[in-house]
């Protein structure tokens, strides 16, 4: 079944999903003919971030709402999500991931996923369907999948504390420039480091995330 869903939180790199790395996976979906559709979560944020100074404004924005600048308006609320239509879930990253999707960017390894991103998780997971994380995104999966997987290996690029927070919930850490990605053949989750590795040129980004659709649509 070469169709996937792709998993946004918002738009931005530091209160929701990074931009960049989301159109990349879209593009690669395209790229390699891939029918895609776009789910977020309907509530507010975190928080909003001004991007110009990185410093907090106040007010409020929708995740749903916002992930629909980057699907130019074809966005899904997750409740409408069944499993069973896709042969794979794909998270881009972006800290909104860390902020709105799971608690780790301000609990850290004692943080939670949002529980209906954990079914959905699960479920995949359960269903032998391809995982695709890209970015912060396998630190939430590791989190997620704790205790559950057996042996799961995830790319936190070349980033030590997010390593050291990966052994803690149980998975392999495999640390990997961001052309690269890791293949998790067992647990069926692929991993890319994207901008997990701060000096990754966009080139670099999105040939790791090209790797990984190409991985994901050739085995689904």
């Amino acid at each position: 079944m070469k169709k996937v869903c792709v998993i946004l939180a918002g738009s931005g790199h530091a209160d929701g999903s990074e931009i960049q790395e989301s159109i990349s996976t879209l593009i690669a979906l395209s790229k390699y003919e891939v029918t895609y559709d776009c789910f977020s979560i309907d509530q507010d944020q975190y928080d909003v971030i001004d991007h110009s100074n990185y410093e907090p404004v106040k007010e409020k924005r929708n995740l749903l709402h916002e992930a629909a600048r980057i699907a130019r308006g074809k966005i899904k609320d997750i409740a409408e999500l069944n499993v069973d239509n896709y042969g794979a879930i794909i998270f881009p990253g972006g800290f909104g991931i860390a902020k709105n999707l799971c608690t780790y960017a301000y609990e850290g390894r004692n943080g939670s996923v949002d529980s209906r991103i954990k079914e959905l998780i699960v479920s995949f997971f359960k269903s032998k369907k391809y995982i695709g994380v890209i970015c912060i995104s396998p630190v939430m999966i590791g989190m997620a999948l704790s205790g559950i997987a057996e042996d799961l290996k995830l790319t936190p690029g070349y980033f030590e504390k997010a390593a050291e927070d990966l052994k803690y919930f149980g998975a392999n850490p495999v640390m990997l420039d961001s052309t690269d990605i890791c293949i998790d053949d067992l647990n069926k989750v692929i991993s890319a480091p994207a901008y997990m590795n701060s000096d990754a040129t966009l080139y670099q980004v999105y040939t790791g995330i090209e790797k990984l659709v190409k991985f994901i649509s050739e085995k689904i």
